[in-house]
């Protein structure tokens, strides 16, 4: 499952339970409560509560359009799970210009298939389909294919021993979330060819050595106009032997630390980041027992 899937799905949940609540209760608190119990430690990065929120704030407009382009079935018939399907549906259909219009509505189907009865994909399929066929007669949402735009990151897993003990440089971001320190350099620049350079300005540790390249972490950022912001960061494996940590980059940050790799283990918030730096924990320990 995609963890823009399991997002969606996380907001039918919680839009299901406020629905199915006559639409009473902390929204906020259900929508934590329905991520903790079934994803777990999943970072969505708030697309789930931005989803919900969304279709909440346009709920009127969502269901006068639900019960235009559904007019056989009055609004309190239709089921709860396929009522917030189409809700979600017609949210990011009509109002969410960063999903482009088959993505909105086959992930609406998609919901109503896994969720609702036999009959809820078609229902659904018939309903956004025909709105999405006005939509185009007038114009609407026009050039909303998905544009990339891609942005090439170098990262590293910094660490240094000193007498026996083993610490790494971990940074926290402007979102307050633990991360490993990265910089964006240009589309045409060789990765390896930067990487010391930019570390430095991030961290301030000038004395680094490459030890190997570790992997690539990709993931993508939703903007405005329907601009998918495509992320490439190129991690390597670095050592020093400086100790004294500052910023001078132009990164948003609120703090750089060195820390014990197991306290790290704990604080990285990303779950991407974090399955990558412990494989880089794992060679760093067997290079130096």
């Amino acid at each position: 499952m995609s963890n823009r899937h399991l997002a969606r799905t996380l907001a039918l949940q919680s839009l299901f339970q406020w629905d199915f609540n006559s639409q009473t209760g902390d929204i906020d608190e259900i929508t934590k409560y329905c991520s903790q119990e079934f994803a777990g430690d999943f970072d969505d990065g708030g697309f789930t509560k931005d989803l919900v929120h969304g279709v909440i704030d346009k709920i009127k407009k969502l269901d006068k359009l639900i019960i235009k382009y559904a007019p056989e079935w009055p609004l309190d018939q239709i089921t709860t799970v396929d009522r917030n399907c189409l809700r979600i549906g017609i949210y990011e259909l009509k109002f969410d210009l960063t999903i482009p219009p088959k993505v909105a509505i086959n992930e609406a189907i998609e919901l109503a298939k896994a969720y609702g009865g036999d009959a809820s994909g078609k229902f659904i399929n018939g309903v956004l389909g025909s709105i999405y066929k006005e939509m185009e007669d007038k114009g609407e949402k026009q050039n909303m294919e998905e544009k990339v735009e891609k942005k090439a990151y170098v990262g590293g897993v910094i660490y240094k021993v000193d007498k026996g003990t083993i610490r790494v440089v971990v940074v926290q971001n402007k979102y307050k979330k633990w991360t490993l320190p990265k910089m964006a350099i240009g589309n045409n620049k060789e990765h390896k060819s930067v990487v010391l350079t930019e570390m430095t300005k991030i961290t301030g540790l000038k004395d680094l050595e490459i030890i190997k390249y570790l992997n690539n972490i990709e993931y993508r950022i939703k903007r405005p106009k329907a601009i998918i912001l495509e992320k490439m960061i190129h991690f390597y494996l670095l050592k020093t032997n400086d100790t004294e940590l500052h910023n001078k980059s132009e990164e948003e940050l609120e703090d750089v630390q060195w820390m014990l790799i197991d306290e790290a283990i704990n604080k990285i918030n990303y779950e991407n980041t974090l399955e990558l730096f412990k494989e880089a924990a794992d060679i760093i320990k067997a290079n130096n027992n």
